[in-house]
């Protein structure tokens, strides 16, 4: 495997991790806020579902942001020969 098949693999596998935390992202928003609206639950007089929505999702969000910077990989964009564009 060549090392512009390793870069184009790395980026590939990074392009399906970010796709499945944003429809993760989107099931729990989906879940969170419109899920619970039908349970009769107040928290600081806020219904469940309100609560849920906002700072539940806004943790999931922050959950899924450190899994994709923890996983991902350091793919170097220059040209390994040293035949790119020069600064």
């Amino acid at each position: 495997m060549t090392t512009e098949e390793r870069r184009a693999d790395a980026i590939a596998r990074e392009a399906r991790r970010t796709a499945a935390a944003a429809v993760l992202f989107a099931a729990a928003w989906t879940l969170l806020g419109f899920g619970l609206a039908d349970v009769d639950v107040t928290v600081a007089g806020f219904p469940l579902w309100a609560v849920t929505g906002t700072v539940g999702v806004m943790a999931v969000g922050a959950l899924l942001a450190v899994y994709l910077a923890r996983t991902a990989a350091d793919i170097p964009f220059d040209d390994a020969a040293g035949e790119g564009e020069t600064r």
